[in-house]
């Protein structure tokens, strides 16, 4: 798989979003605690980290590769795939084969 153009990651909710495709309940067991939101920008991106104790965002870390994400992207892919194969089978069979 390429890097996405865009890619958002928000733990907190197990949501993924791979050029605006988003979902909820990815596998998040991979990120660390502290990351509170992770953008990613097709070359570039920014982790938000936030303060263990009170929530709030204490810095904006720039990242330059998605490897510590791969595992989360990992199981965006399956879901998203799923989601796929399944609307895919509903639309054939809801087909109108003419004869």
């Amino acid at each position: 798989m390429t890097a996405p153009m865009r890619a958002t990651i928000i733990p907190s909710d197990q949501f993924c979003s791979v050029d605006g495709v988003g979902f909820h309940g990815v596998d998040m067991t991979s990120v660390a605690p502290e990351v509170h939101a992770m953008q990613w920008y097709g070359t570039h991106g920014e982790i938000e980290v936030q303060d263990p104790l009170n929530g709030k965002v204490i810095s904006n870390d720039i990242i330059n590769s998605l490897d510590a994400f791969q595992a989360v992207l990992d199981s965006y892919w399956e879901i998203r795939s799923a989601e796929e194969s399944a609307a895919a089978q509903a639309e054939q069979e809801n087909q109108v084969i003419e004869v």
